[in-house]
């Protein structure tokens, strides 16, 4: 069975004059394979020969040419339109439990989710499917009942994209009541927006946005609850709280459905997990549902032992144990200092790190991380007006501004981004796209990009991770560790994800404080040190998973955990 995708985003006849078509061995021969339609390029899946000469020859990385086994064909659950993205399998929540789906970006996650809140109707690979075709394609599965009910089940959303709360002029109390949903002050208190009630929408960080979109979801008495990436923006503090909230909705028969990529809080948080693999933008297979632990160490090997089926080259490994190598001289010294503004105070000691060091910075969100990491970039003042120094500082900021006319290739020129950067981060197929076009997870790594691609003593990379998938976050990771690793530099790195920090950073710097009041950073500490003492203070203990070596958060008051708190080893000793 063959696949021919043709991205219509990135794709230009106008630009390349039509040289897809024109390349095209069948089209030569006098039949049209590859025609323009539309001013976008048409592919007919029955006439390809599998040749892959439009995908090899395509300027802009349009076009892809894959072949899957013929058995997937009877699969299909929803597909695109000609030349769009495929869907094989569907989840199947479960009553009493929380299920995750974990995969790359761009691989059908959010459209599962769509067809299974009964926002998008499965065409099962046609213009459309009948009510009749639909049930007979479940026929002798747990999904035949679920969508022979389906307009009677009454579904909650927490979407991916929270920003668009900010266009709703008003307070959070005036949208929870316009929506409808019942006010619950314990929904509120759990998920800490009390305080948030009387403000404006408008004024929300992302984090707060985030838990004011969870509590609208969660308040709506529903069967099945969906949180689409419901971990993004919060920091490890809140998500922990967050997981706990999600698994406390779970109970006379409500089934959830999470997407995160955070591994070490969905494997928290879930009791079953689907993997999603394929290839992005073009086609995406869910698998069979399994226990957690078993998901996540299939997923990480790229391996489904049940199937015999590969579906990464190599396994993605985060073997923490492995000693840092960093130099013994000293690259970077920052004096004491503070910084006070309206309402909120930081506090920062004296501190130093070497070259060839790679700084993790971990707190709460609003306890002076990124005034920190602003103040060493020398965009913002200490008070003292005491951070003086000769070394070339190169930063890339929490929030990235979009010119929303430039194009990657822009970006490429003027930030002279090498073609192995280029590669490490996967973004050469966004060459001709604008930046505003791109995805929160594309402009991400254009970013990270622009930043490493500056020549520079000291790196300032404020949450890399955000709107990655774990397979990038890992691709984040290597361009980073390469840069270190070929230059005389350091780089700090401040983000909300455990695993992705452990795994990176060698030396670990802490934000205490009372969020929004005050904070104050430790001294720059070796990072099994760091990480043993962070647990500490949030409270957690972690442990290292048997097969894979990855840490695994134990739950409070099992044997593990009570035995881990005794030792005063709280992070995978």
């Amino acid at each position: 069975m063959r696949l021919a995708i043709v991205r219509k985003e990135s794709c230009f006849p106008d630009k390349c004059g039509n040289l897809c078509a024109k390349l095209c061995p069948i089209n030569r021969k006098g039949e049209d394979c590859i025609k323009i339609q539309g001013e976008k390029a048409s592919i007919s899946e029955s006439l390809c020969i599998g040749c892959g000469i439009c995908q090899n020859r395509c300027p802009f990385g349009a076009i892809s040419i894959i072949n899957l086994p013929r058995e997937l064909d009877k699969r299909v659950v929803h597909r695109y339109g000609d030349n769009g993205f495929v869907l094989y399998n569907l989840p199947m929540p479960r009553k009493n439990s929380v299920l995750g789906l974990l995969g790359k970006n761009g691989i059908g996650k959010s459209t599962a989710i769509k067809i299974l809140s009964n926002k998008l109707k499965p065409n099962l690979g046609e213009k459309k499917a009948t009510d009749k075709e639909i049930h007979e394609y479940f026929k002798g599965s747990e999904l035949l009942d679920y969508f022979k009910h389906i307009e009677k089940r009454i579904v909650a959303i927490k979407p991916q994209d929270i920003l668009e709360l900010q266009k709703y002029n008003g307070t959070v109390k005036e949208l929870i009541r316009k929506m409808g949903e019942k006010q619950t002050s314990q929904v509120f208190k759990d998920l800490g927006i009390e305080k948030l009630m009387d403000k404006e929408l408008a004024k929300l960080s992302g984090g707060e946005l985030q838990k004011v979109a969870i509590a609208i979801a969660s308040l709506r008495e529903s069967d099945v609850y969906f949180f689409d990436e419901p971990l993004a923006y919060l920091d490890i503090g809140e998500r922990i709280k967050v997981s706990n909230f999600i698994r406390n909705l779970v109970g006379d028969g409500k089934e959830v459905v999470v997407i995160d990529h955070d591994i070490l809080l969905l494997d928290y948080m879930a009791d079953f997990v689907n993997i999603m693999y394929g290839k992005p933008s073009c086609y995406g297979i869910i698998s069979s549902i399994k226990a957690t632990k078993n998901a996540i160490n299939s997923y990480l090997q790229g391996y489904l032992k049940e199937d015999n089926l590969r579906f990464r080259d190599k396994p993605i490994k985060f073997d923490l144990s492995v000693q840092k190598k960093k130099s013994p001289y000293s690259l970077f010294e920052w004096p004491e200092f503070t910084k006070d503004f309206k309402g909120f105070s930081l506090n920062v000691p004296a501190g130093k790190v070497s070259s060839k060091s790679i700084v993790g910075i971990a707190g709460r969100n609003a306890t002076g991380k990124t005034t920190f990491v602003k103040c060493m970039a020398g965009i913002i003042e200490t008070d003292q007006k005491n951070i003086k120094t000769k070394l070339k500082i190169s930063y890339k900021p929490q929030y990235i501004e979009r010119e929303p006319d430039q194009t990657v290739a822009e970006v490429i020129k003027h930030e002279k981004i090498s073609k192995r950067l280029m590669s490490l981060l996967s973004i050469e197929g966004l060459l001709f796209r604008k930046l505003s076009q791109l995805s929160g997870g594309e402009l991400q790594k254009v970013a990270i990009a622009a930043c490493l691609a500056k020549e520079a003593d000291v790196y300032l990379i404020d949450e890399p991770s955000a709107h990655l998938d774990v397979e990038e976050r890992l691709q984040a990771a290597r361009a980073i560790e390469e840069k270190v690793k070929e230059h005389d530099c350091s780089v700090f790195v401040v983000d909300h994800d455990l695993l992705f920090l452990a795994y990176l950073a060698d030396t670990l710097i802490m934000f205490s404080g009372e969020p929004s009041k005050h904070g104050t950073s430790s001294q720059p500490v070796d990072i099994k040190e760091g990480m043993n003492a962070f647990m500490k203070l949030l409270d957690i203990t972690v442990r290292k998973e048997e097969e894979t070596g990855r840490p695994r958060i134990n739950k409070p008051g099992s044997v593990v955990d009570r035995e881990q708190r005794e030792k005063n080893k709280w992070f995978m000793q």
